[in-house]
């Protein structure tokens, strides 16, 4: 047999880096082939490790590597294992340890992917039409809500929201499948809840009525759900969770099934156990149970996912699930507890937090180490007064270490990273303000947190607006917001004319005008009733009497009757797709400028794309504007937010996310701020998973993991303040379970940090009584203190009786405010430069700032010699694509006459069959950008097509197949010459000198000059993106029939880029 460290020594021969594998690791690599598990640690180089083990048993010829399967969460995470293995392999066959002939292929993929496969191949077992793709969380949101709103039971009553009971149907639907629990089962659970409290005979205490409330509630929706199930399965549309419990059903009633994936896949690996769901565990467990070679790695201190159906002890159960053979119990066990991630301090941390993580484990959990190489690592750590104070703490701690020169001169792409992991979304606001204050640049990552972003949210609040007469609250912040700046005159003056319209009066408006004068606007904002009148007087603002008009001042008035022409304007629009209001909105607040401004031109629109995306997704399931604005304000209150893989980690923005988002990603700088009781760890006033307590839960008894859970009886009670008592008793083990995955979440968030943790809390926040640190902070503070930690800021605790600081120093300042803000001194300065300055000739200086002044002005300059003049002129749209640049070299005139009448153009085989191989490639290294599970994968069948699979064969024969990209399928925007260019770049590759951008063609004949303006644009865009010079990075055509790589040696510069767009501008 071939030893691990054998294996490692021969990789060494072609790739130096190698390193051997630590004991831990070699234990691992070369386990017998039976059931095994691996608790790994955070950073303890799991992947590393199954790569390591896919080699041994390839080398040592136990199994082909086709015949390995892989599992894991997220296809990025897929990806990167793919490439390592097929990286390694390949290294092993120049060192002479493999067949030159072994194919490389491999079967890593995710755990709905290969529950996909399995239905595809098997649902006509049970009748099941799987042919669609699964439904996205937006379209299983519409389909319940239609249930729930046409729901034609009249005697149905419930006194949640609509929007709560839809969010109810869809949680009970998930745990119905999940654990392959009937209706019938739980309704008898409930009744026989409500049978034993009538015995009791008492409901004169309120925790009694809200367990009976809360059964009722379920039996009465329970039909729903049903309806909802039976609904998805007539129309053949199944979501991941459908897909997952349908795929478990045949892996246990066919077991020829079984056997044709056993005899498959020799070998299986399953990445991240601790946060398999029920159905997950059914599926592998029939499929790979009874002494097959199954290894599964994870860790218990990161099992954080038990809203989405996660149970907390899986990795505990598993020698349950996967016993050894012939009567022999249990599996397995390894540690892998050496960390290759943290520093000294931030260990000494996480081992504090998962002290008592451990200590409950179902199975031994080793403390982390620090490798040998390990820094001794900062820890930062601060109690503030108030949430802007901490949000200010953050940013300037950062700010030191952002502008710091040593990273500042270094390349971009290789600079530190930072992140702020928010337990709650709502945090996100003050701390990405307080950063843009000190001009770094921020990314919010996740549909929830999108949200909160400025821009977005002024979109949202128009989009209210238009599409609800009610919505108060959002025309609040466009009324007095940097567009209409309306003081408080006119506010009230919009008032009265509302009263007056109406003919009744809910608020006096000197009142209205006293809270805002008070510093309390909140009150008045809230005020939702008298405001959301507001709304349709506006609409008729015109139209209002002489005694009404003469309340408003002369400018107020003229931009109040602007804003309902607007508004009128606008809501036209509302009738059409989502993704086209959002754009007109954006238009009409022009947001491009702003944020482009604000971030530059390469990251300001960020966030509004990403919110475009979102609006586009929902689109797609025929969802309504106001279905859309509905399903994100659910969104953006839902444990955990949306599902999302693992993020891509940046240097060139500080990254704001979720720790559940966090999770598998890691950055040099950590900010952990909100460490207050109730934040973080969370409290709960109705614990989420407690079923007696919340209508959306399933009783425990019924789950599949019921015996790690609390059961509830009331057998020994008599009255009711004894059932009272034990209501209580159960509440309270509940809250102790949820604190625990509350605590993982901690150690999930500080293993994030690999040099820099920084851990906040304020001693006041949102309410009117101060809240102590939390736990978590202490333990950080008392490290942090005995291991010289830098205190950032201590203040007292507040004294008995104080009241917020924010209520008793509002902030000041004049209203409205300046839309310029802290830039007006600055902005008139220019704008006094500009009107004292003489005219002269602009010419470029070579100065990339200035000359793009140069560029601007020529445009305007231009556009208003084009206004003055009789000749019609086609003008360059302010967006184009790569294509339109290639055709604007190839033939100008085609392309304005184009530009003067488009004809559309439909999709020939040829365009489809290269849409098909760009997908398939971008596949080969997992990569995300494109595609999320519902789309295309490694087991996703394409239509048949001879050629395609030529083209195929032909590039994994090619060189590029076997090098590792540093990117593919990437989306750029870039400004040339004052025009914003958008494309994608097929690949990156890294070079001994820098980059090369290649661009598939599915062609064989080779392309001219004018395609060559397409490669010089993606140079041009990557070197910006990478903020390194345009000579690093060569670019090619890269022919796949013919296995031709065209290297264009004489691309256009920037320079003559912008003079080609300049030709028809």
């Amino acid at each position: 047999m071939i030893s691990p460290l054998e294996i490692s020594a021969a990789l060494r021969t072609v790739d130096p880096k190698v390193s051997d594998p630590t004991p831990e690791q070699i234990a691992i690599i070369s386990a017998p082939l039976e059931p095994a598990v691996v608790i790994a640690g955070a950073g303890s180089g799991k992947t590393e490790t199954m790569s390591a083990r896919v080699l041994w048993l390839v080398a040592n010829k136990i199994v082909r590597p086709d015949e390995i399967l892989g599992l894991t969460f997220t296809r990025k995470a897929a990806g990167e294992l793919s490439i390592r293995v097929r990286k390694r392999l390949r290294q092993l066959k120049e060192a002479g340890l493999l067949d030159k002939d072994l194919a490389l292929d491999t079967a890593i993929t995710t755990y709905h992917s290969y529950a996909g496969r399995i239905l595809s191949e098997h649902a006509i077992r049970l009748g099941i039409d799987a042919t669609s793709d699964p439904l996205g969380d937006a379209a299983l949101w519409q389909i319940a809500s239609d249930v729930v709103r046409n729901w034609p039971d009249e005697n149905f009553t419930n006194e949640s929201a609509v929007s709560t009971v839809i969010d109810d149907v869809i949680g009970l639907a998930k745990l119905v499948l999940e654990h392959q629990v009937s209706f019938e089962s739980i309704r008898k659970e409930d009744e026989k809840t409500l049978a034993e409290l009538q015995r009791i005979g008492g409901t004169s205490n309120e925790e009694v009525r809200k367990v009976v409330r809360i059964a009722q509630q379920r039996i009465a929706i329970l039909p729903m759900v049903e309806e909802f199930l039976k609904r998805r399965r007539d129309d053949g549309q199944l979501s991941f969770d459908d897909q997952m419990s349908i795929a478990a059903d045949i892996a246990e009633k066919f077991p020829e099934a079984c056997e044709l994936e056993r005899a498959k896949y020799k070998v299986v690996l399953l990445d991240e156990y601790q946060d398999t769901s029920q159905s997950q565990v059914r599926m592998l467990s029939a499929l790979f149970g009874k002494g097959h070679p199954v290894m599964a790695v994870g860790d218990p201190c990161q099992a954080i996912y038990t809203w989405r159906g996660a149970s907390a002890g899986t990795i505990g159960t598993f020698a349950k699930y996967f016993p050894k053979n012939s009567g022999q119990n249990g599996a397995e066990l390894f540690n892998l507890s050496i960390t290759f991630r943290n520093d000294k301090k931030i260990l000494e941390i996480a081992n504090s937090i998962s002290d008592q993580i451990r200590s409950t484990s179902s199975v031994r959990v080793d403390p982390l180490r620090p490798r040998d190489t390990a820094g001794e690592g900062e820890i930062a750590y601060g109690v503030f007064e108030t949430l802007d104070a901490e949000a200010q703490g953050i940013a300037e701690y950062f700010h030191k270490h952002w502008f710091a020169p040593e990273r500042i001169a270094i390349e971009e792409d290789k600079r530190t990273s930072f992140a702020v992991l928010v337990r709650k979304r709502s945090q996100i606001s003050k701390i990405e303000s307080a950063l843009r204050e000190r001009g770094i640049p921020v990314e919010v990552i996740g549909v929830g947190g999108l949200i909160y972003v400025a821009e977005v949210a002024d979109v949202l609040s128009l989009m209210k607006i238009v599409t609800d007469p009610e919505a108060g609250t959002a025309l609040m912040r466009h009324l007095t917001g940097p567009r209409l700046a309306l003081g408080a005159k006119d506010i009230a003056a919009l008032g009265a004319y509302s009263r007056k319209r109406a003919k009744s009066g809910h608020e006096d408006s000197h009142s209205f005008i006293a809270k805002i004068a008070a510093g309390n606007p909140d009150s008045a904002e809230a005020d939702d009733l008298f405001i959301g009148s507001l709304i349709d007087a506006l609409d008729e603002i015109d139209q209002c009497d002489k005694e009404s008009r003469a309340l408003f001042s002369e400018v107020g008035f003229t931009r109040l009757s602007r804003f309902a022409t607007d508004l009128r304007r606008l809501r036209s629009r509302a009738g059409g797709s989502i993704v086209d209001l959002i754009t007109e909105i954006e238009n009409y607040l022009n947001l491009d400028l702003e944020v482009s401004l604000r971030d530059g031109t390469r990251n300001g629109r960020r966030h509004l794309e990403r919110f475009l995306d979102e609006a586009s997704k929902f689109s797609r399931s025929g969802g309504s504007i106001s279905a859309f604005i509905e399903w994100l304000d659910v969104t953006s209150k839902k444990e955990g937010g949306l599902k999302s893989g693992a993020p891509e980690v940046r240097s060139d923005v500080v990254q704001l996310l979720t720790v559940h988002t966090a999770k598998g990603a890691e950055w040099d700088f950590v900010a952990v701020p909100g460490l207050a009781e109730g934040t973080f760890p969370s409290t709960y006033t109705n614990d989420p998973d407690n079923w007696i307590t919340n209508e959306k839960q399933i009783p425990f008894v019924l789950r599949g993991d019921g015996d790690e859970l609390p059961v509830f009886s009331l057998a020994q009670c008599t009255k009711d303040s004894e059932a009272s008592k034990v209501i209580k008793e159960y509440a309270k083990y509940c809250s102790s379970i949820k604190k625990q995955e509350e605590i993982r979440l901690g150690y999930v968030a500080v293993t994030r940090a690999r040099t820099h943790l920084l851990c906040t809390t304020s001693w006041w926040r949102e309410g009117a009584k101060s809240v102590d640190p939390s736990e978590l902070f202490a333990h950080v503070a008392h490290i942090a203190e005995n291991l010289g930690g830098v205190l950032l800021s201590e203040t007292s605790a507040p004294e008995d009786g104080a009241r917020n600081p924010i209520e008793v120093n509002p902030e000041t300042g004049y209203w409205p405010r300046d839309p310029l803000g802290n830039r007006r001194e600055a902005f008139d300065a220019g704008v006094d430069l500009v009107q004292k300055s003489q005219a002269h000739g602009l010419t470029l200086s070579g100065d990339e700032t200035a000359d793009s002044w140069i560029n601007d002005a020529q445009a305007l300059i231009a556009e208003v010699k084009i206004r003055a003049s009789s000749t019609i002129e086609v003008a360059l749209p302010s967006r184009i694509s790569t294509s339109t640049l290639v055709a604007l070299h190839e033939d100008p005139a085609a392309l304005a006459l184009a530009i003067r009448r488009p004809i559309p153009r439909s999709q020939d085989p040829y365009s489809r069959r290269g849409t098909q191989f760009h997908a398939w490639v971008e596949k080969q290294f997992g990569a995300m950008t494109l595609f999320d599970d519902s789309a295309l994968d490694y087991f996703d069948p394409i239509e048949e097509d001879g050629k395609l699979e030529d083209l195929k064969k032909a590039w994994l024969a090619s060189d590029y197949a076997e090098r590792k990209p540093a990117a593919i399928e990437v989306p750029f925007e870039s400004v040339i010459g004052g025009v914003l260019v958008r494309g994608r770049i097929d690949a990156v590759y890294e070079t001994s000198d820098g980059f090369e951008v290649v661009d598939w063609k599915t062609g064989s004949k080779q392309l001219g000059e004018s395609a060559a303006i397409q490669l010089a644009m993606y140079r041009l865009a990557w070197a910006r993106l990478k903020s390194i010079d345009v000579s690093k990075v060569s670019a090619a055509f890269h022919y796949v029939p013919t296995s031709i790589t065209d290297k264009r040696a004489d691309l256009l510069d920037e320079a003559a880029l912008v003079a080609l767009i300049q030709s028809l501008q």
